[in-house]
């Protein structure tokens, strides 16, 4: 997939200082074309050349005058995020609107020379170089991390309630005693009575 992306300026100067902007960003100067009234062939075959589609040319052309220039880029694919940054630095100079989108997509076809490789002319997949992160990633990530030492929940092997009171884990089993201490029963407690009656 490629992105055909269209400003017109108000001078030939101005295109220019946009081309320069673009070569300073990382474009390709094969995928850039500047379009003038004055030029070797028709301005209906330049445009056809550099992949304009057919209704943004008409419009184009008509409004090609009084020293007007039009730039083309053709955003590619790979790496992604050509075409976010060509479009971000083609609008920061003012351009003409001329009434049609200024990019479109376009399908390409796979070549056979190409069809056992996922891009022979970049060594990282989904790379951005348009974006200052780590290795250009897409998504600004390392690729790969270090792996990190497992640890416990505490460092050192602490006991977690050790964090909130001092206090004893394990205590020693005390002795099991009976209800009242020694040997008197507990009727004795509440009058002093025989605990068992003779029968008259």
């Amino acid at each position: 997939m490629t992105t055909i992306i269209t400003r017109l300026y108000a001078d030939a100067a101005t295109a220019r200082g946009v081309v320069s902007a673009l070569l300073a960003k990382g474009h390709d100067q094969d995928t850039i074309d500047v379009i003038g009234s004055d030029g070797v062939g028709t301005v209906a075959d330049r445009m056809k050349a550099a992949a304009v589609n057919a209704t943004s040319a008409a419009a184009y052309a008509a409004a090609l005058t009084g020293g007007r220039t039009l730039v083309v880029v053709r955003a590619p694919f790979a790496p992604m995020g050509t075409a976010r940054n060509a479009m971000r630095v083609m609008d920061r100079t003012p351009s003409v609107d001329v009434g049609v989108p200024g990019s479109e997509y376009r399908s390409e076809s796979m070549s056979i020379v190409n069809a056992g490789s996922v891009m022979l002319d970049h060594p990282y997949f989904m790379s951005n170089p348009h974006r200052p992160m780590s290795h250009g990633h897409v998504f600004g990530a390392k690729l790969l991390s270090a792996r990190k030492e497992r640890r416990s929940a505490i460092a050192g092997g602490r006991l977690m309630s050790g964090m909130f009171w001092p206090m004893k884990h394990l205590s020693a089993r005390k002795e099991r005693t009976s209800a009242i201490k020694g040997t008197w029963l507990f009727s004795r407690l509440l009058a002093d009575m025989p605990t068992v009656m003779r029968s008259r």
